[in-house]
């Protein structure tokens, strides 16, 4: 597939405005149909050069929005006997509804699960459009600006590697020192959600949900508890 794609941009290239708008097109059908993401990113930077990166950002985000609408409004009832027979996504939409576009940020930068699965399982959570909007385009940022960065500095560097040596090696730095910070953020990102997974194991196990800052708040159940007692 990634072969198809390399010689498909390659003919874009010479198109200009047309071809980064063909290249849109690809990444809004990317984010809805399992494409990877990283290597077309690296491919569209290695052909389009820096210019791919809001390109890449803006469409990538567009097509996931898509994808949470037909989710939400017209496959909502499949995905939802689809969550119900996999206890990590109906675990996942839990988590969201309590922590709303939190989570949905947190979940761009480190997915627990594809990225294009993860448009699809949001629809059914009860986040609006405009906080999953804004939550995704900021969490897909570092990544994509990475993967774009990547491609864009293998194209400087072979044309520029025997006539400026030395910006080419200043390019090699820069993609070093923005690929440490991604994996710092990554990591992070990733630790924040173990944590917030065991929290949010343990308070189901009680009954109860967490919410942001580590506080609870009761289920359905809970709430049909205390309206019992009254």
């Amino acid at each position: 597939m990634i072969q198809i794609f390399i010689q498909i941009v390659q003919g874009w290239r010479e198109l200009g405005a047309v071809g980064l708008g063909a290249l849109a097109v690809a990444f809004i059908i990317g984010a809805m149909v399992f494409a990877p993401r990283p290597p077309m990113c690296v491919v569209s930077g290695l052909v389009f050069g820096f210019i791919a990166i809001p390109v890449v950002l803006l469409a990538s985000t567009l097509g996931s929005v898509l994808a949470f609408l037909f989710s939400r409004y017209l496959f909502r009832s499949r995905f939802l006997k689809l969550i119900e027979r996999r206890p990590v996504w109906r675990a996942l939409v839990e988590a969201i509804d309590a922590e709303g576009w939190r989570l949905v940020g947190l979940l761009r930068l480190a997915s627990l699960i594809p990225g294009t699965a993860t448009n699809y399982l949001l629809g059914v959570t009860r986040i609006g459009l405009w906080p999953y909007t804004a939550a995704t385009l900021v969490g897909l940022l570092p990544q994509i600006f990475l993967f774009v960065y990547v491609g864009a500095a293998g194209q400087i560097a072979l044309e520029d590697l025997s006539e400026s040596p030395l910006r080419a090696a200043l390019i090699v730095v820069g993609l070093i020192f923005t690929a440490w910070a991604v994996f710092m953020v990554t990591r992070r990102t990733k630790a924040v959600l173990a944590r917030y997974s065991t929290l949010h194991d343990d308070f189901r196990a009680s009954g109860r949900v967490c919410v942001a800052g580590g506080r609870t708040r009761p289920t359905g159940d809970d709430h049909q508890s205390h309206r019992n007692l009254r």
